[in-house]
């Protein structure tokens, strides 16, 4: 016979179970209904965070408020400068516009001409088959780029408050830093040391992916300033910011290259030689560039960081995709950090322990970064 005790497990892991199920869908509604607020402190945070060495070393001579404004002018100079250089690039661009929408009529022409010499398909045909294919695939198309780019323009009209955000951040440091202090009293958890390793994670991520950018758009622009390719610059920098979005980024950047190699230039061998460019300088970032600027400062594994990938871009759009990695990266030193939540810091992270060595290190250290990172006095 049965008593009410035993039903009392059951009963508690479907309790743990609703309640976890609530939190995970109470949090993903809070993070897409209030992502322009979000994304605006979460890129303030990341800037805050890359100035904080900078403004600290201000601070010896000048007051605090002196600093963080410095800082946050700096930032602002450096951002406006990188704009103004796109700008430039994309007005010589537009210039020529009108020759290129003429010459890829002309090639569109040609390309037509050449399928009706290879085939039996005539012109009448292949228009009948383009209406009906490439057509609905340009609508795809069009529709999935209106419903990644849509859930970002509130963002870009929300830029403007995000120098106000980080200049209050670094002013107002030290009333977070005594806030995480006495919200970790009598817990195992220090929030602030937890607080000072996501610190430094970000400061690493976003110097190194700013590194990269620049070392990946000057070797892009070499190259296909060394095939003769116009607008060397412009695309070279494009590509580059678009290798920021994992996976997804280089793969997309490396279009529109070969497209404008096939406008401007008479041989298909443009396009294969800008393709080939796009090839090697992503050769050389994901083995030699990436690895030792960034290293490993986000150690989360592939599969993570597709899911995390598509998951943020669906949730925040175009500025989803470029956070996805460094939040992932947050995230998982929140459980390294929390002992109850080593096992997921385990299966975000790309550590090639056995789970043997595993069970082993997390009841003494947690994780291996949280635990050199927990032993030293918080500096944040």
């Amino acid at each position: 016979m049965t008593t009410p005790t035993d039903h009392r497990p059951a009963t508690a892991t479907l309790q743990r179970y609703v309640l976890g199920l609530a939190a995970v869908v109470l949090t993903v509604t809070a993070m897409y209904f209030g992502r322009d607020i979000i994304l605006v402190m979460m890129f303030s945070g990341l800037l805050a965070f890359l100035l904080l060495p900078m403004v600290r070393g201000m601070e010896r001579w000048v007051p605090r408020w002196v600093a963080a404004l410095g800082g946050t002018v700096v930032i602002v100079l450096v951002v406006m400068g990188i704009f103004f250089f796109l700008g430039w690039q994309v007005s010589r661009f537009s210039k020529d516009l009108p020759m290129l929408q003429e010459k890829f009529s002309i090639r569109g022409i040609q390309f037509l001409d050449w399928i009706e010499n290879n085939t039996n398909m005539d012109r009448r045909d292949q228009i009948t088959w383009f209406n009906a294919h490439v057509s609905e695939l340009a609508n795809w198309g069009g529709k999935a780029a209106l419903t990644l780019f849509s859930s970002t323009g509130s963002v870009l009209a929300s830029v403007l408050p995000i120098p106000i955000f980080v200049f209050l951040l670094l002013l107002l440091r030290d009333r977070f830093r005594t806030f995480l202090h006495l919200l970790g009293e009598g817990r195992d958890t220090a929030p602030l040391s937890v607080m000072v390793n996501i610190s430094k994670l970000s400061r690493r991520y976003v110097r190194g992916m700013l590194t990269v950018l620049f070392i990946f758009g000057v070797l892009a622009s070499a190259g296909f300033l060394l095939i003769g390719l116009k607008y060397a610059v412009l695309l070279g920098f494009i590509l580059a910011f678009l290798n920021l979005i994992p996976y997804i980024g280089a793969l997309v950047g490396a279009l529109l290259p070969m497209f404008v190699a096939l406008v401007t230039k008479d041989s298909m061998l443009y396009a294969l030689a800008a393709l080939a460019v796009c090839l090697v300088v992503q050769f050389l970032d994901n083995n030699f560039i990436t690895p030792k600027v960034v290293g490993s400062s986000v150690s989360i594994n592939p599969l993570v960081s597709l899911v995390a990938l598509i998951g943020f871009g669906s949730l925040w759009g175009v500025a989803g995709m470029l956070l996805a990695i460094p939040v992932t990266g947050m995230l998982k030193v929140i459980c390294d950090s929390i002992p109850a939540l080593n096992a997921w810091g385990y299966l975000l992270g790309e550590d090639v322990d056995t789970p043997a060595e595993q069970r082993m290190k997390i009841p003494f250290t947690g994780r291996k970064g949280a635990g050199r990172a927990s032993g030293k006095k918080p500096s944040a």
